[in-house]
């Protein structure tokens, strides 16, 4: 396998292919979509840290699935922005679950064609962290 770049939380880079990981979310760093606020940009920074040290942890194997598009976008940027999507397990155990156990990412399951609304992590901080 190529090495493994890591974009952000829940994004690699192997070879010339991005991949979106499948089953988990991870905060933002940033996003075209909306304003990111300095807490979410720490805590992504702080999953981005977490996932390039798990990288180092044992044997990796990634998978490449099928994404949650409808046929006719797959691999364009309608799907995915023109993301492979897969898994990435270590040691045998998603990547996605360590994140998730350590409270740096949550489950994110898409359906057959679709995916849900995306997670509001701003009101995700704010429940972890009261008071900030």
């Amino acid at each position: 396998m190529n090495a493994i770049v890591v974009v952000d939380g829940d994004t690699i880079d192997v070879g010339a292919h991005r991949y979106r990981l499948v089953g988990f979310d991870t905060p933002e760093i940033q996003t075209q979509r909306r304003q990111v606020s300095p807490d979410e940009r720490s805590l992504a920074a702080l999953a981005k840290q977490r996932f390039v040290e798990l990288l180092h942890g044992g044997s990796l194997d990634l998978t490449e699935v099928d994404c949650s598009c409808p046929a006719e976008t797959l691999g364009t940027k309608k799907c995915n922005h023109g993301r492979k999507c897969g898994i990435l397990l270590l040691n045998g155990k998603n990547i996605g679950d360590t994140l998730i156990a350590e409270e740096l990412a949550v489950p994110f399951h898409c359906g057959k064609t679709r995916c849900p609304k995306m997670p509001d992590w701003p009101k995700i901080i704010a429940r972890q962290f009261p008071g900030r």
